[in-house]
């Protein structure tokens, strides 16, 4: 799936042709500006161009600007970082390798659990629709493999109250036994204290791993280097060396589940 900006990029170009201006020089003379401008505005590695010239744009090749500006918006946002791995990586990948010290992952995630982890957005305008948004990636669970380590701490961590987390717990009970995914619990020992620097995922498409996400309360990066794809699958390798089997982290979310439950 294409980014904002490459959707951008691609719409201002067909908009541009579509329009009868085949060359970059046709349109930057009717927009009276240089060439170059034209085409780093249909460049999606160049920075998103600025309201007035999209504005001038659309009008000139009689282009939606909503739509242009939409794509504008979403490129620009502080989210662009995970646009790109959710609506590229994450969406195109075969296998998915995900570690988390301090929440549920959000693909596995319940709505209730989800709402509560995002409700902590002081600068979102939108909460409901971070909310659908990371629903709606849960269906990568139906094509591609993931697997999962989860700090056992991560159990005990209360968000939102009591049922919420009975409810989280019986949905990884439930999505544990799925058989495209390996759930797997991680102790909390001195030898991984080093884990909760942050949470981090892994993409492979068929035999090659194509991207690195990793995140932190501020901000999180997408890698592709090989070098830091390479050093992320050695970390994710030596977690899993401490991983429990299924079977007793299914007795440790079982365990956890009735806690929850007293407490309700």
């Amino acid at each position: 799936m294409a980014t904002p900006r490459e959707q951008l990029a691609d719409a201002l170009r067909q908009a541009r042709i579509d329009a009868g201006y085949p060359s970059h020089r046709a349109l930057a003379k009717v927009l009276n500006v240089s060439r170059p401008v034209i085409s780093r505005a249909e460049n999606p590695s160049d920075p998103v161009p600025s309201p007035g010239l999209i504005a001038r744009w659309a009008k000139a090749t009689s282009a939606e600007v909503t739509m242009l500006n939409d794509y504008a918006e979403r490129a620009r946002s502080p989210r662009s970082w995970f646009a790109r791995w959710a609506e590229d990586f994450e969406s195109r990948a075969t296998l998915i390798r995900w570690f988390e010290p301090l929440l549920v992952p959000g693909l596995l995630q319940v709505e209730s659990y989800a709402r509560s982890v995002l409700a902590f957005k002081p600068d979102s305008p939108s909460a409901e629709a971070n909310l659908q948004t990371r629903l709606a990636r849960q269906s990568v669970l139906d094509r591609a493999e993931l697997r999962v380590l989860i700090l056992a701490s991560v159990l005990d961590r209360q968000v939102g109250n009591a049922a919420v987390m009975c409810e989280q717990t019986a949905h990884l009970l439930d999505v544990g036994v799925r058989p495209s995914v390996t759930l797997q619990i991680v102790p909390d020992i001195p030898e991984v204290a080093g884990a909760l620097c942050g949470a981090f995922a892994i993409a492979t498409q068929r035999t090659a791993d194509i991207a690195v996400y990793s995140e932190s309360i501020v901000k999180g990066a997408v890698y592709t280097d090989a070098d830091l794809i390479e050093r992320a699958v050695r970390v994710i390798d030596s977690f899993r060396t401490e991983a429990l089997p299924w079977t007793q982290t299914r007795d440790l979310l079982t365990e956890a589940g009735e806690r929850w439950k007293q407490k309700m």
